[in-house]
């Protein structure tokens, strides 16, 4: 059953505080993976922390991992993904979700067999909006944070020589 929902503007505006948030609370969680980050001032940039190496978008979400097939974030992310990748390509980029049960992580990448394409549940309108679309990562393609440091650090490693 969808239950479908509209934010009020209080709503609307506590959900960034909430979001701004958390995003000073996993900062430093980031931090150990991927150095010294900067935040950005604007909520409305596509990623919220960045340096010489590397881009995060974090995401807090009240459910459980697994309890979707997917965890979606909007598909204007993944379009500057695409447009920083050529202007920066030495940079890697990733989505980092804290869920209830733990925080995940997604690196972006250009293999579309990682995710889908839905049209966005605009929950200020309270509808479907076929206009904007959001991407759907796929759980069996999203790891743990905690797995991705050798990742991350061999790639590092890599980039050096």
């Amino acid at each position: 059953m969808l239950i479908l929902y509209m934010r009020t503007k209080t709503q609307k505006i506590n959900d960034i505080k909430y979001g701004k948030k958390h995003e000073h609370r996993v900062k430093p969680v980031l931090e150990t993976l991927f150095g010294t980050l900067n935040m950005s001032d604007n909520q409305y940039d596509n990623f919220d922390f960045n340096n010489n190496k590397f881009y995060v978008e974090h995401k807090q979400r009240n459910i459980a991992f697994g309890q979707y097939d997917s965890l979606i974030f909007d598909k204007v992310k993944y379009d500057r993904y695409l447009e920083l990748k050529q202007k920066e390509p030495h940079k890697q980029f990733f989505i980092c979700w804290s869920l209830s049960s733990g925080l995940y992580m997604w690196e972006f990448k250009e293999n579309d067999d990682e995710f889908y394409l839905r049209d966005k549940y605009d929950v200020d309108m309270g509808c479907w909006d076929n206009t904007k679309k959001q991407i759907c990562v796929l759980n069996k393609y999203i790891d743990p944070f905690y797995d991705f440091e050798k990742i991350v650090v061999k790639k590092s490693k890599k980039s050096k020589t």
